[in-house]
């Protein structure tokens, strides 16, 4: 190997080949997820090469010109470091580099990636093998797998009331499910002297957007939808409930855009999910909503001067929009598990209220309704400018949980009560402990139904089990598998889906040909391979039984010191649970997880009727919609308690229904109906999770 070294003298590179010690060759050190390092002992003495200084430059190189390693001395390897019981030590040093990705990654890549073109196939008879497979890790073997993940929301309940124009707290049954963490997603108000580059991302060729008086200052646009932006950094999962808002929001006749935007993707008009539009022209000066890039009827007209407060409402009862990805490499093939998207509906509710009037004034909505399909996440743009011109003091993007409040007036009338603090204008708060306490004036009237519609709080566990496995124990009368089960740490598993596809990634593990095994294989470049090896590479040992695949973990490189080069590679391998995951998990279950944890199947399921909405409550009946019509064999089953579903006990059955919208009978002030779809499958299978609909309505 040829060792160049720039000492950034301005002499250039230099041959320091001829100095390196033939006790200390040089040496290449290439770990997964750690930095590579090279390493050698030099002699200066007579040789007139000047003494390396630290943060030189440092290539190796093979004879035929192939960069080997490109790093820099490191800081605590100084030339001036001798090397002990040598002859002439003051010229003998010991030098050590590190990668030049050390100088801008905070940390060394850990990414697995799939034995595509890196295979490396090789004779046995040309290598030295080293295996060592007497003691393989139990837990890597494990075909019986259960894990845990964080609190993730369950039933889809719905509790009603009823309105007396006095009452204005209702305790619900159960606490609302909350995501954990801070329920700030975004907070600025533009009160520095330039944008937030951790937050913002700006397209902006002309500074038409400005920080100064007023906050966040435009002052008009290139006349093109979406080529003045101010958009976040991060995608917005469209899960749960998100409040966007833009506070001390001034106007001015002619401006044109768009403000507090959500984006499919492309940040155009025709792809804002839902949004404000600013429409200033041809003598309109009015704000509308824009709901899948189409612009609403109601309309308000906006005056000089005045300053608005926007809100944009989104509500989805799905909490998680994107599974997390859990890939394992498992006999140089990468598989991957999740990271799908979750289609799910959003309700929208977008509003508007003039700062300048009375505290007490409502805001006026300009849209209140549902969109069918929706993204799973979206760009949030506060500011999309075509010609804005005013200011905006601040924007913020908060979560609100899982509720959503509907009232139905006595008249039949509906309206999407707002949640916030009561000087913003919105109707009601929630409580952790779930009681929903509605503002003064706004109390739900007599004969009003109130509908509160939210998401119950599990523990996200799933257990998978290897079902050749279990069939090959079963058939041998075999007492068991060998099981393992532990949590999730990063990536969070946030939903049972999720914690499903970590225990299949550890499933797929334990079926590779060379889970377990660990060992070393030793060869001279040229004569066993001719190409470089590094870790995430997969070496293919073929032997007289087959060819045993080998996941390269690290390699050390060794230059022999001859002519013709010489160069002894030693690559450890090993395919495990510790080193061929790209997500991290730990021994143990959550301390609630229940006792008996059922295995998932892939099977399809019937959908869970996550839009289950009662249309009308009588003191007889309730009316429902289910939500989505059933198939041919199908139906709805509504019963008392959540455990019989697939039972074939009637005990708690209160009727099963072909017909998307049914009515369930009431008998009591407070009861409890769960719903599911059932399939036509023989025995019939049902929805994974319940919806529930509890009452404590009157019924004289």
């Amino acid at each position: 190997m040829i060792l160049r070294i720039d000492n950034n003298d301005g002499v250039g590179e230099v041959d320091y080949t001829p100095a390196v010690r033939t006790d200390m060759p040089l040496e290449i050190t290439r770990g997964r997820g750690e930095w590579t390092v090279c390493s050698a002992g030099l002699d200066l003495a007579g040789s007139g090469l000047a003494m390396p200084q630290s943060r030189s430059q440092v290539r190796v190189l093979d004879t035929s010109g192939v960069v080997l390693f490109h790093g820099i001395l490191e800081a605590t390897s100084r030339a001036s470091r001798a090397i002990e019981g040598t002859i002439g030590s003051d010229d003998c040093v010991m030098l050590r580099a590190v990668e030049m990705a050390w100088l801008t990654q905070g940390s060394p890549s850990d990414a697995l990636q799939p034995a595509t073109a890196m295979q490396h196939t090789m004779a046995l008879h040309d290598v030295t093998l080293k295996m060592d497979e007497t003691s393989p890790r139990f837990s890597d073997l494990a075909q019986d797998v259960t894990v845990s993940g964080e609190y993730e929301p369950t039933q889809y309940v719905t509790e009603l009331f009823r309105g007396d124009g006095a009452t204005a707290s209702f305790a619900l049954q159960h606490e609302p499910f909350r995501e954990s963490g801070n329920d700030t997603l975004l907070d600025d108000a533009f009160d520095g002297s330039l944008f937030d580059s951790n937050v913002w991302s700006r397209v902006d060729v002309a500074s038409y957007l400005s920080l100064g008086s007023g906050g966040l200052r435009m002052n008009g646009g290139t006349g093109a939808d979406g080529a003045t932006l101010l958009s976040s950094k991060s995608l917005v999962e469209l899960g749960g409930g998100l409040v966007a808002e833009a506070s001390d929001v001034m106007l001015t006749a002619g401006s044109d855009g768009v403000l507090l935007g959500f984006y499919d993707g492309t940040t155009t008009r025709n792809h804002c999910t839902a949004g404000v539009r600013v429409r200033g022209t041809a003598g309109s000066h009015s704000l509308v909503a824009i709901v899948n890039g189409v612009e609403q009827a109601t309309s308000y007209d906006f005056v000089n001067g005045h300053r608005y407060v926007l809100r944009v409402r989104l509500h989805c009862a799905e909490m998680q929009r994107i599974r997390s990805r859990y890939g394992v490499l498992v006999d140089g093939v990468l598989q991957q598990f999740g990271g799908d998207a979750v289609g799910a509906p959003v309700h929208v509710v977008i509003e508007v209220a003039d700062l300048g009037l009375a505290s007490s004034t409502l805001p006026t909505v300009l849209y209140d309704g549902a969109m069918a399909v929706s993204p799973s996440q979206c760009v949030f743009a506060p500011v999309n400018s075509v010609a804005l011109n005013g200011s905006v003091g601040r924007v913020t993007l908060t979560r609100t949980g899982s509720c959503l409040v509907v009232s139905t007036a006595a008249d039949g009338t509906q309206r999407t009560r707002r949640q916030g603090i009561s000087t913003s204008g919105a109707d009601y708060v929630v409580s952790a402990a779930g009681v929903v306490t509605f503002a003064a004036g706004l109390l739900p009237q007599p004969g009003e139904l109130v509908t509160v519609r939210y998401r119950r709080r599990g523990r996200a566990v799933a257990r998978v089990i290897d079902d050749t496995a279990e069939f090959v124990r079963e058939s041998l009368g075999l007492p068991g598998m060998p099981a393992w089960s532990g949590a999730v740490r990063s990536p969070l598993a946030r939903s049972s889906a999720d914690c499903e596809f970590a225990a299949k990634a550890l499933l797929a593990l334990s079926a590779g040909s060379a889970t377990g095994i660990s060992g070393s294989v030793t060869w001279l470049r040229n004569a066993a391979l001719v190409a470089d090896v590094a870790p995430g590479d997969t070496l293919l040992v073929a032997t007289d039984e087959g060819t045993q695949v080998l996941s390269v973990q690290s390699v050390r490189m060794v230059d022999g010191n001859c002519d013709p080069e010489q160069v002894m590679y030693t690559a450890a391998f090993r395919q495990g649970r510790d080193v061929s995951l790209d997500f991290r998990v730990g021994d143990g279950l959550a301390a609630d997880v229940p006792g008996n944890v059922a295995a998932a199947r892939d099977v399809a399921l019937p959908v869970s009727l996550s839009g289950l909405q009662v249309t009308a409550a009588t003191t007889a009946a309730l009316q429902v919609d289910s939500g989505v019509e059933a198939p041919d064999g199908c139906g709805f089953e509504v019963r008392r308690s959540d455990a019989n579903f697939g039972a074939s006990s009637s005990a708690d059955l209160v009727l099963r229904s072909a017909a998307r919208g049914f009515s369930i009978p009431r008998a009591a002030f407070a009861e409890r109906f769960f719903v599911r779809m059932y399939d036509n499958s023989v025995p019939a299978k049902y929805s994974a999770v319940s919806s529930v609909v509890l009452t404590s309505l009157p019924v004289s």
